[in-house]
């Protein structure tokens, strides 16, 4: 999963791009450990909530980080069962990325499990609950859902009429290309990234996370909640990405972006005092 810097407004941990690796060792020292199968999520929580996941294996005696995801420790709680996995073939062997539909199998979408291997199993069909939060990588602000149909219809795409989402549906778009059963197989682009999910939603609550970090006492984020066919769900964003336009309760967004799952909840935080490494 990318580690979103822009979402998270976490500039300041980068050096021309990258992480600083003297910050990243600093959190993975203080990090809280949480036991997996295969392996360990040490999680560094900041103040304002950002969650660094350092997914880290075993190598003989010494553990070692195969990957870092950034999360946001909200409150929405969504409950899917899980029908495809969609799991880079190039990932690392503590992540996944699943297709989901809900209870009433009236909608679709794509999530990157974070904490995954804390399950026990994982199969098609079986609930799995999940703390979800949104990472746009486009997003829009109006006024009303009126001045969002008004805008989307204000100019027609070279491709034909314009897309006008549904209020709380997901639209994995790419997802249903890559994987359209009427396509024959060799026709699917395989280079679509499939964990694009479309959505937008009606403002209930807006607030401004701040990292309180040394130096950076206004740095922070907006978490927008907006309600969707399968629950609240936690909008991370920053106000760099909307411009000039402001994001309050009543306003309406849409947004393409990812969705990110947090599986560690609900007697599955797995906590433990220090890794347990093999002699």
């Amino acid at each position: 999963m990318p580690i979103f810097i822009r979402n998270l407004h976490l500039e300041f941990l980068t050096d021309k791009g990258t992480l600083i690796s003297e910050r990243m060792v600093e959190m993975y020292g203080k990090a809280r450990w949480r036991l997996a199968n295969g392996g360990y999520y040490p999680v560094f929580t900041m103040s304002s909530g950002v969650e660094f996941i350092f997914k880290t294996i075993q190598d003989g005696q010494n553990p070692r980080v195969v990957g870092t995801d950034t999360h946001y420790a909200g409150r929405c709680i969504w409950n899917g069962l899980p029908f495809m996995d969609i799991t880079p073939k190039d990932a690392d062997c503590l992540s996944m990325v699943l297709a989901f539909t809900n209870i009433a199998q009236d909608g679709v979408y794509i999530a990157h499990m974070m904490n995954a291997a804390v399950l026990p199993s994982i199969r098609e069909g079986q609930s799995i609950a999940m703390q979800m939060v949104a990472f746009p990588l486009s997003i829009a602000v109006y006024g009303s859902r009126e001045a969002y149909e008004r805008s989307a219809t204000s100019h027609t795409p070279d491709a034909g009429e314009p897309l006008i989402l549904l209020d709380g549906k997901a639209f994995p778009l790419n997802f249903m290309l890559k994987h359209d059963p009427d396509k024959p197989v060799d026709k699917n682009d395989s280079n679509l990234k499939d964990d694009i999910v479309l959505l937008c939603g009606s403002v209930l609550s807006v607030e401004k996370r701040l990292h309180q970090e040394p130096g950076q006492d206004d740095t922070g984020f907006m978490v927008a909640t907006i309600a969707t066919q399968f629950g609240h769900l936690d909008v991370v964003f920053t106000a760099q990405m909307i411009g000039e336009a402001a994001c309050q309760k009543g306003f309406y967004i849409v947004f393409s972006g990812i969705l990110s799952g947090n599986v560690a909840i609900e007697g599955y935080e797995n906590w433990i005092d220090s890794p347990a490494l093999t002699d």
